[in-house]
């Protein structure tokens, strides 16, 4: 009898044989890399970046048109010193200068008159209102000789810190004028002017008007 030749294979008993299933390759759907989630979050945040600034882009057009709304950009209010509105009124003066150059549209002044100095005393209230041309405003040297008024031959010389004057062709005087205290508490102004501003609508509906006649009520013209 022949021997048989072993396959030098032996068989442990208790090992099995490994097998990969068709699942292993399988990518997985609940878990991502580094990398995408880091993306995801860069555009979550440009996304809302954006939606931000479209926001306050909104609000602030909203903003500067109720601000636009509630002011009459034909009316500027601004301080002025007893003397000077004294001149104006008897018409020695007839330009009012200024070292600003207002926009062209304006036409009418609010005078503010100051509380002046022991000698001469002011009454801390809007008073009159003075009407210019809404498109003239004259550089140094260009106001006219004639017919003469208080500051102009200076003002020409540059001898003035002013820059600009603008001719007064009419001044009118508030019925009831506003003093400083009416003017924060009814008006919700800060304080005095300074330098110049737009008039509030209300406070332009309340002293001046669309209507002419009503207007009879709430100025008297002085020339």
């Amino acid at each position: 009898m022949t021997a048989t030749r072993s396959s030098g294979v032996k068989s442990v008993p208790g090992l099995k044989q490994a097998t990969i299933s068709d699942t292993s390759y399988k990518p997985s759907t609940t878990s991502s890399s580094p990398c995408s989630t880091k993306a995801r979050r860069e555009l979550k945040s440009d996304k809302t970046s954006k939606v931000t600034k479209l926001s306050k882009k909104k609000l602030g057009t909203t903003a500067s048109s109720s601000v636009a709304e509630e002011r009459v950009e034909t009316d500027v209010l601004m301080s002025i010193y007893p003397i000077h509105l004294a001149n104006i009124a008897s018409q020695r003066k007839n330009h009012e200068y200024r070292n600003y150059r207002l926009r062209d549209g304006v036409e009418r002044l609010w005078f503010y008159e100051t509380k002046g100095t022991k000698q001469d005393k002011g009454r801390a209230a809007i008073t009159h209102i003075a009407t210019i041309p809404s498109n003239v405003r004259r550089p140094q040297g260009t106001v006219p000789e004639e017919p003469v008024g208080i500051g102009n031959v200076d003002f020409n010389a540059g001898l003035m810190a002013s820059k600009f004057g603008y001719p007064i062709i009419e001044l009118y005087e508030l019925v009831e004028p506003i003093p400083l205290e009416k003017m924060k508490k009814e008006w919700g102004m800060g304080g005095a002017p300074m330098g110049w501003s737009y008039v509030k609508k209300n406070m332009w509906q309340a002293r001046w008007g669309e209507d002419d006649e009503s207007r009879e009520d709430k100025v008297t013209r002085v020339f």
